[in-house]
C-alpha cells in the first residue's frame, strides 16, 4: 500500500466518524498524528531484488508543501510569502498567481526538505502573514493534500 493509499484511507476512515461537519484542519491533525504513528510503528519491507523502495509520483511528498493564497489583489503578497518561506530556508519549487477582477489567487508549491521550523510552526506564520496581507493562506503537506482532494 502507498502513502497515499494509506492517508486516504486514514482520511476516509475520520470523514466517516466525525462526518462532513469537522473542519478540513482537525482532519489534517488527526491524519498526520494517527499517519505518523502508523508509519512509526511499521517497518517498511524492502523489494526481494534489493532495490529502492517504489515511491509513487502521484502521492505527493511529506516535504513539499502546498500552499494557497486568495483575497483582494494588492501590492506585497506574493514578497510577504515569498520573505517567510526564505526565511524558513523553504525553496519554490512552482508557484502560480493570477488577478481575476481585483481578485488574488496564488499557488506556491515549497520545499520544505531544509525548513528550520516545523510544518506546523511555519502554517502559523503564513496563516497569521496572511491576517497582515489581509488575505487567506492555506498551506497542508502535498501528500496529504493529494489524499484529502481524492475523497
Amino acid at each position: 500500500m502507498t502513502n497515499e493509499d494509506l492517508i486516504y484511507r486514514i482520511t476516509r476512515a475520520v470523514y466517516d466518524r466525525l462526518g462532513n461537519a469537522v473542519d478540513d484542519t482537525t482532519v489534517e491533525q488527526l491524519v498526520t498524528d494517527i499517519y505518523n504513528q502508523v508509519r512509526t510503528n511499521s517497518t517498511p519491507v524492502a523489494p526481494a531484488d534489493g532495490g529502492a523502495m517504489p515511491l509513487g509520483a502521484s502521492e505527493g511528498s511529506s516535504d513539499r508543501m502546498v500552499i494557497s493564497v486568495f483575497g483582494l489583489d494588492h501590492p506585497g503578497i506574493v514578497a510577504g510569502v515569498s520573505q517567510i518561506l526564505g526565511e524558513a530556508s523553504c525553496s519554490i519549487i512552482d508557484i502560480n498567481q493570477t488577478v481575476v477582477q481585483g481578485k488574488f489567487a496564488m499557488v506556491i508549491i515549497a520545499d520544505t526538505s531544509r525548513a528550520r521550523e516545523s510544518t506546523a510552526e511555519l502554517k502559523d506564520r503564513l496563516r497569521l502573514a496572511g491576517q497582515n496581507l489581509g488575505v487567506r493562506i492555506y498551506a497542508q503537506r502535498e501528500d496529504l493534500f493529494n489524499a484529502m482532494h481524492r475523497i
